[in-house]
């Protein structure tokens, strides 16, 4: 593997992975002001 192709590889998987992190954050505070607002 050259090193521009693992370069691009590492930012594809930061990417995603930062991707990732900001919808859970997300999709637990939707979940939680949905549970708060059954209460």
């Amino acid at each position: 593997m050259t090193n521009a192709a693992n370069a691009l590889l590492w930012t594809a998987l930061y990417f995603a992975l930062s991707f990732v992190a900001i919808f859970v954050v997300w999709f637990a505070d939707k979940m939680r002001s949905n549970i708060s607002r059954k209460r």
